[in-house]
């Protein structure tokens, strides 16, 4: 597994891990507890209300950008269909230089006239490979996902930081399968100085194809140790789904202190990738 690989399953398993977190509270609440919880535990009731404010964020958020995504897919002008090196493309008029993948469930890649009449040949091969790699993993919807997660529950680090993580990863990773088609750097490198005059490139993409870098990445004992909570937690969840709920004989102010340890080798992977990307910023939307 390349270095890329293992930074973005680090963020994967926080996502995923503070996801299922969120979930076993609610269950715990609605299941068990239900409308008899302030009579329970005044550390319980506010664990709940605490976990209904992260869900009620994270709709607010995912609805906000489903939003945007659809009103930017509305203002799209009319486009034609075309074949750029295998691959479908759909190219949009105007003489600017642009390149995107948009779409969710079924994303599509798009280029504007002006992108398909300056870049070479080899050139766009690879801006074209590099938005079919984020079509294929259906990047705009994990950077949604990402993005939702990190709204529900900043400023606590590392959700803070989480998106713009995941989207510098997702860049990275992108070049590097641009880098694969094209058969070599100098394409790629030279579109993104194309498009560097126009809308600005991240310093990250630069340094990734004039150098091995990140050469640093998450430790094995990281993951694992982040990965085998998360099993447990999802082996938590699986069962509360079907109405049993686990008699762990917790008492009520140990719960949150078990909840922090648990999230905690994941968001020490996650500060890992940070550390190794130097990158804290969030990405533009």
């Amino acid at each position: 597994m390349t270095e890329l690989r293992r930074l973005e399953l680090a963020l994967a398993v926080l996502v995923t891990t503070a996801a299922l977190l969120t979930l076993v509270i609610a269950l715990d609440t609605v299941l068990y507890h239900g409308i008899g919880l302030v009579h329970d535990s005044v550390v319980l009731t506010t664990l709940a209300v605490l976990d209904a404010l992260v869900i009620a964020r994270a709709a607010r958020s995912a609805a906000l950008q489903l939003r945007a995504h659809r009103a930017v897919r509305r203002r799209l002008p009319a486009w034609r269909e075309a074949l750029v090196g295998g691959r479908p493309v759909r190219v949009l008029p105007g003489g600017g230089l642009e390149a995107f993948c948009a779409g969710l469930l079924r994303p599509a890649i798009y280029v504007t006239e002006g992108t398909v009449r300056a870049a070479g040949d080899a050139e766009l091969v690879a801006i074209v490979a590099h938005e079919a790699h984020h079509r294929a993993r259906r990047d705009p919807l994990r950077l949604l996902i990402a993005r939702t997660v990190a709204d529900a529950l900043r400023p606590l680090p590392p959700f803070a930081s989480l998106a713009g993580r995941y989207a510098t990863l997702a860049e990275l990773s992108a070049d590097d399968a641009a880098v694969r088609a094209a058969g070599g750097a100098g394409p790629l490198a030279s579109a993104l100085v194309r498009f560097d005059a126009t809308r600005g490139v991240e310093p990250a993409r630069v340094d990734r194809l004039v150098r091995e870098w990140p050469s640093d990445t998450v430790s094995w004992t990281l993951l694992a140790a982040a990965g085998l909570v998360l099993a447990g937690v999802a082996a938590l969840v699986a069962p509360m789904l079907g109405g049993w709920h686990p008699d762990l004989a917790l008492p009520a102010p140990a719960e949150p202190p078990v909840l922090v340890l648990a999230c905690m080798p994941a968001c020490l992977a996650a500060s890992r990738v940070g550390a190794c990307l130097r990158v804290d910023a969030e990405p533009p939307s």
